[in-house]
């Protein structure tokens, strides 16, 4: 191998290393970008389960009363709840009429 074919062939092995650096960075990036949606997507679950659990828990209530106003009344309280605990749902009326 002469000294060109050295050099060459050590220009080249700079590139792909510098490519390959690059590569690693973007990635770095992605990884942690996606570990911050993880993390978003988890603190949502958590919040969907607390929802999930609150209103399940209010459906076995209203089920073991016997009056169909006083289940009414439970269950629209369960969601004010839920409106409250969660702030969503702000400046709606009823909801779906049924």
């Amino acid at each position: 191998m002469t000294i060109n074919e050295i050099i060459e062939e050590n220009e080249e092995l700079q590139i792909q290393y510098s490519k390959a650096l690059n590569t690693i960075a973007a990635l770095e990036r992605k990884v942690a970008r996606l570990q911050r949606e993880n993390e978003e997507l988890k603190r949502e679950n958590e919040k969907l389960r607390r929802q999930r659990n609150i209103l399940l828990r209010g459906m076995q209530i209203a089920l073991q009363i016997s009056s169909k106003e006083k289940q009414d009344l439970h269950l629209k309280m369960i969601i004010e709840r839920i409106r409250r605990e969660t702030g969503e749902f702000k400046g709606e009326s009823n909801g779906r009429s049924g």
